[in-house]
């Protein structure tokens, strides 16, 4: 590190808006990350800006850095409008935005930012309207403008890179990690000892639709199968007959059961307590919940998508196609049968401090560089 950075600590504004909405993917990674890079000895200084107020499970994390909550303007007039106003009265150097977007203008500063996936071009189906045309538009800019770009995954970046190749040497692939829970307690619905496990947020991308169907399927024609399924995660959209069935409990009956918003110590009781993870999702920028089974050793089924097969092992776990409910009540009857078993330990460590490392080296490097744009 030259001595120009040790003299001055650069200042990051990060786009905190994951953090508004409780426990997601996108909102765990950035905590995970944040809780190693907020220190004393970092060579940098965070400012956490949002256009919602935080919430209450990262209200620890906050209390270590300046939180700015200027406006309640919807997302995108705030990023465009308020974002680069309050850089520029903050003196900040750089800006890091963790959730694919950056101001279209007046930002004058090296950027960052994250990609967890292309959705917009690789599976619009699965995303809302005003969410798939907001990144139809935005996201070309936003890729062209970052001086670098966070990749999630090596998918992530060769779908980049298919689409936009001229962008390439901006993208960096920076993992995430996970790491084992703190705390073990069971969600307060009683739930069966042993059971098939899945966690998304209810929307069409997670396909859990054709796991219950392929389930229910499964219980007629064996119903004497051993493992309950039990689904965890928050509502969402375009699912609105499912989450009413999950929500009313309907299908408890057939051996489906629902854990709404599970906090991190129940999450950590359902991973432990299941025989399979179980993750359908018809498309993924990476897949954090298969890094948490890994680390409390469960077996995993999961859809067929290139994504995966960075993570997972063909000899331990299962891939189906991802719309294909046959197959997905064959690789569950499979299950049942097999019983329940564990998996080797992985070769990749998979840690946070990893992912932080090398998340502020690059932050770091971005600011070295700054001059030489």
């Amino acid at each position: 590190m030259n001595t120009e950075v040790l003299k001055y600590k650069p200042r990051v504004a990060v786009d905190a808006r994951p953090l508004a909405y409780g426990i997601t993917g996108n909102s765990r990674y950035l905590a995970e990350v944040l809780q190693r890079l907020i220190r004393p000895d970092s060579p940098l200084e965070y400012y956490l800006y949002s256009n919602k107020p935080i919430h209450p499970v990262f209200q620890d994390l906050i209390r270590q850095t300046p939180v700015f909550v200027p406006s309640r303007l919807p997302g995108f007039i705030w990023l465009n409008w308020t974002v680069p106003s309050v850089v520029r009265k903050h003196r900040i150097d750089l800006f890091w935005g963790t959730i694919q977007l950056l101001p279209i203008i007046g930002l004058k500063v090296p950027t960052a930012v994250n990609y967890h996936d292309l959705n917009f071009k690789s599976a619009p189906e699965t995303m809302t309207t005003a969410n798939y045309w907001q990144h139809r538009f935005l996201s070309p800019l936003t890729l062209r403008k970052a001086d670098t770009v966070f990749c999630l995954s090596q998918n992530t970046k060769n779908d980049i890179e298919h689409f936009f190749p001229k962008i390439g040497p901006k993208l960096k692939v920076i993992y995430p990690g996970a790491q084992g829970f703190s705390s073990i307690a069971p969600p307060s619905k009683s739930l069966p000892a042993k059971f098939l496990f899945s966690v998304g947020t209810l929307e069409p991308r997670k396909n859990l639709s054709t796991l219950v169907d392929a389930y229910l399927s499964l219980k007629k024609e064996e119903p004497n199968f051993p493992l309950p399924l039990v689904l965890a995660g928050r509502l969402g959209w375009k699912s609105e007959g499912l989450t009413l069935l999950l929500k009313e409990g309907s299908l408890e009956k057939d051996g489906i059961y629902f854990v709404e918003n599970p906090n991190d110590s129940q999450l950590g009781w359902l991973y432990q307590n299941c025989s399979y993870f179980v993750f359908p999702s018809l498309h993924e920028g990476f897949g954090l919940p298969l890094l948490e089974a890994i680390k409390m050793g469960k077996p995993c089924i999961v859809s067929d998508i290139p994504v995966f097969h960075e993570v997972l092992d063909v000899l331990t776990d299962s891939f189906v196609p991802p719309k294909d409910m046959e197959a997905w009540k064959n690789a569950l009857s499979l299950a049942g049968k097999k019983g329940i078993y564990g998996r080797k330990p992985s070769s990749n460590s998979w840690s946070w401090d990893t992912t932080a490392k090398q998340v502020e080296e690059s932050l770091v490097d971005l600011w070295k560089n700054r001059k030489k744009k």
